[in-house]
């Protein structure tokens, strides 16, 4: 039984990594010009909050205070900047 509770936080944890590496890719091909045109961070401090999320993951572990704050920070690019860029870009 605690092997299958451990395999699925393991699982759980390659996901909050594929995420944030998904969060990743994204940031790095969207256009600079976009985030100070929609009032948000720019570029460059996304890309470092990414990393930094990334980081902690691996130095703290997924499920550490950095690793679930890194996962949020991740969550609003991808659920709102990508999304309001991706309109803006005239992509659904």
């Amino acid at each position: 039984m605690e092997s299958t509770v451990n395999l699925i936080w393991l699982f759980a944890g390659y996901a909050a990594l594929g995420i944030k590496a998904w969060a990743l890719a994204d940031v790095i091909k969207a256009p600079a010009e976009a985030f100070p045109f929609l009032n948000r961070q720019t570029k460059n401090i996304w890309i470092a909050i990414i990393i930094g999320s990334i980081l902690g993951h691996f130095l703290f572990g997924p499920w550490g205070f950095t690793g679930i704050i890194g996962l949020i920070a991740c969550g609003v690019y991808l659920a709102d900047i990508r999304v309001k860029i991706n309109e803006m870009k005239g992509r659904r």
